[in-house]
């Protein structure tokens, strides 16, 4: 009797925590997709950089003087009919790769429209447009294709939406000029 009751608590302890150890499973499962689901639903799918949404949740409330840096590739539309829609979208990653890599620690990166890419640096740890534009050119692109790009910045604080609008305003029109005197410009 005394066996049967042992082999009985040990028959029910191994049913326990095997039950636990489903219930953890399931348990973690909605989390695991919950988080994948967040990963996709931030990242541009043909990059894997933030896209527009995640862009702006992130840059803001970044405490001190931020700078923000608008890349927009120059004649893309050319790039698109040269090479076809698969060439062009290999340029845009090899865009956003080279941006990965020059970006400084804390710095954020993203894609913010078809050929338009942003990035938000301290100002304790900017990022020279001028070298963004020369590891550009460095990059070596699909069929050896010359990709050029203008750029547009402006300083200042990110704590709110409404500083992010008053940031990107006239870094955006920044572009402008650059693209009107030649292109390939900061």
């Amino acid at each position: 009797c005394v066996l049967a009751l042992l082999a009985l608590t040990d028959l029910s302890s191994a049913a326990i925590a095997s039950r636990i150890r489903l219930l953890s499973r399931e348990r973690d499962k909605p989390v695991a997709a919950e988080t994948v689901a967040r990963r996709l639903a931030d990242t541009d799918p043909l990059t894997g950089l933030l896209n527009r949404r995640a862009f702006l949740a992130t840059a803001i409330g970044r405490e001190g003087p931020q700078t923000l840096l608008i890349l927009d590739l120059d004649h893309f539309k050319q790039v698109n009919e040269t090479l076809g829609h698969d060439g062009g979208d290999e340029v845009l990653r090899m865009v956003s790769g080279a941006l990965r890599a020059l970006a400084p620690p804390g710095g954020i990166v993203a894609r913010i429209g078809g050929e338009e890419f942003a990035l938000v640096t301290s100002t304790n740890a900017p990022l020279d447009p001028n070298l963004l534009l020369a590891r550009l050119r460095a990059t070596r692109m699909p069929f050896d294709l010359r990709v050029t790009a203008s750029v547009g910045t402006a300083t200042g604080p990110l704590r709110g939406e409404t500083d992010c609008k008053a940031l990107y305003r006239p870094a955006d029109a920044a572009l402008l000029p650059a693209k009107s005197v030649g292109r390939e410009r900061a």
